[in-house]
């Protein structure tokens, strides 16, 4: 294995401290599927461990995740497996891109908008298989928005902005990004209006949505205006991100849940998976199903004592 594909795997217990019992097994499945040995340890946290290994013989990290998905899946339930270059963009990460709905935030906007059009279980079912990458995103988006026609929308933005709710360890993880010196960018299939709210409380550099068209009398015609941001979009701005901050696509990672972020997560350096969809969670570069984002973190190779020492330099 060359030097730039030296491996490292991230154990990540949810809700709870990963046992000696758990670790002891998942090494023994690891050492007898890779044919390796474990060269070294270096506990995280008491929830999440990191595991270096020698003399692997699969010759690329896609390989080696590939073997390693049985156990993956497997142990889905209690403890996330993550498998990555150990090199020097792991921690460097320099543009970490966004989606924004069930990722930043808990909801889905357009759920949230639908409710006032009375439309929300049409809104939400379309919504669930465009995230699931069962349908195409545009036409899902096109779908859902001609259900809110006839809406007076205007007055309700700034209502609806109240009931954002920011996910648990997003602020923690951002303020340890952005003291490390990482762009950091908000990329979501919704709307601008709400993107560039999220992407001010959070301090972000940049934000990119949708806009709905509105007509004169601040009603919804059932229609966005431009081009969309679906997964296409999302891929091109990130790399665009990447030569307009001057980093190599190797330190950019894409953080998302459904299938339009996929594309993004294929040209990033890395992509993780947040409570995602099903399909989206076996097609992505890794998994994260705890209940704080902040655990991204220990992905990026970080220990509680590092990221407490940051978050507190910045207070």
């Amino acid at each position: 294995m060359t030097n730039s594909e030296k491996i490292v795997i991230t154990l990540i217990a949810h809700g709870s401290k990963l046992s000696a019992e758990l670790v002891q097994q998942l090494s023994r499945d690891i050492e007898n599927t890779l044919r390796c040995q474990i060269k070294d340890t270096k506990p995280l946290s008491d929830r999440a461990l990191d595991i270096y290994l020698e003399d692997v013989v699969s010759s690329t990290v896609e390989e080696t995740r590939g073997l390693l998905s049985p156990f993956i899946e497997a142990n889905s339930e209690i403890v996330d497996i993550i498998v990555q270059r150990n090199d020097q963009y792991r921690k460097n990460k320099k543009v970490v891109v966004f989606d924004m709905d069930s990722t930043l935030i808990y909801q889905e906007v357009i759920e949230l908008i639908a409710a006032y059009a009375d439309v929300e279980p049409q809104v939400k079912a379309i919504t669930d298989r465009a995230m699931n990458n069962e349908i195409d995103f545009k036409e899902s988006l096109r779908e859902r928005v001609a259900l809110l026609e006839g809406l007076k929308i205007d007055t309700l933005y700034d209502e609806i902005k109240g009931k954002l709710k920011i996910t648990k360890g997003v602020h923690e993880l951002c303020k340890v990004l952005s003291a490390e010196g990482s762009k950091l960018a908000v990329l979501s299939g919704g709307f601008i209006q709400f993107a560039s709210f999220i992407a001010k409380e959070l301090k972000f550099d940049v934000a990119k949505a949708n806009t709905l068209e509105m007509d004169t009398e601040g009603k919804l015609t059932g229609k966005v205006l431009g081009d969309i941001v679906d997964g296409q979009c999302k891929a091109e701005t990130l790399l665009e991100l990447c030569e307009k901050y001057q980093c190599p696509v190797e330190a950019s990672c894409m953080v998302g849940d459904g299938g339009n972020d996929l594309p993004a997560m294929s040209v990033a350096g890395f992509g993780i998976a947040w409570n995602a969809k099903p399909r989206v969670q076996k097609a992505a570069p890794c998994r994260l199903n705890t209940d704080s984002l902040r655990d991204a973190l220990y992905i990026f190779g970080y220990t509680d004592s590092e990221i407490e020492s940051i978050i507190s330099k910045g207070n």
